[in-house]
């Protein structure tokens, strides 16, 4: 299949680079609010199997392969990456790997091991492998149903979901997202962020639901050149639930002025 990458571009030609890497789930219109408040040239694509990217395969590897692609076809040199949730997984790996054109990185609210290991203390709340397989399994049996639990948890406070939110992932395809779903809770990058030399800033929400703010300090004590924020009032989507705070981290975080 011929890959096809959606990607939503605002800001004039020649602006600093920023590249804005959504959740799984979602698509890249999500950060409209955050991308119109950076004086920045940004980068919002869809993330593999969401939206109207097509062609890549449904996994984290798959979202690499795409930033890689969009930074050599774009000549995007010293971006800042910005990922949320899934996107900061992608971010991480793409950067362990050697990924070329980051001069920086901010993460929202995600830990580098989803699941719980031996002697880990940030997986996600109440996360297993064993519940994680039955997520996947209820994905595929009922995603309307699966799509309203996912929009609510996002949330630090689950009536605060804005509707347009459920309706979009609902318009995702099932079988794709639970395979993505897959693919990221057996991700274990722990050993990838200390190898990470360049400056790293984990924004997380005081009270997400999803992971523990505290994931944000082990970040910033184990990456060479790490920072953290905890957003107070935020759940695990501050770029929605916040957006004006969020674009002025990433902005003082960046120099973009």
């Amino acid at each position: 299949m011929t890959r096809q990458s959606c990607v939503r571009i605002q800001g004039p030609e020649g602006a600093p680079p920023v590249i804005l890497l959504h959740g799984w789930t979602m698509t890249g219109g999500i950060w409209a609010a955050v991308a119109e408040r950076l004086c920045a040239r940004s980068y919002a694509p869809d993330l593999p199997a969401h939206g109207g990217t097509t062609g890549y395969a449904p996994s984290v590897e798959g979202g690499v392969a795409q930033l890689g692609d969009l930074i050599a076809e774009q000549g995007i040199r010293n971006a800042t990456l910005v990922g949320w949730s899934l996107g900061a997984l992608i971010g991480w790996r793409y950067l362990a790997g050697g990924g070329t054109g980051i001069a920086r990185m901010v993460s929202l609210d995600m830990s580098p091991c989803p699941l719980p290991a031996p002697g880990w203390a940030f997986p996600m709340r109440g996360q297993s492998a064993e519940k994680a397989a039955r997520s996947a399994a209820r994905f595929r049996a009922d995603w309307p149903g699966a799509a309203r639990a996912i929009a609510q948890g996002m949330f630090a406070r689950p009536d605060s979901a804005p509707p347009r939110i459920e309706q979009g992932i609902r318009a995702q395809e099932p079988e794709a997202m639970a395979r993505f779903w897959e693919s990221l809770v057996a991700v274990d990058l722990r050993a990838a962020i200390p190898a990470l030399d360049l400056p790293l800033l984990a924004i997380h929400g005081a009270e997400s639901r999803v992971y523990a703010p505290e994931t944000g300090a082990w970040i910033a004590e184990h990456a060479p050149q790490g920072a953290v924020t905890v957003l107070p009032g935020c759940g695990h989507a501050p770029n929605l639930e916040d957006p004006v705070t969020v674009a002025e981290a990433i902005a003082g975080f960046a120099a973009l002025a």
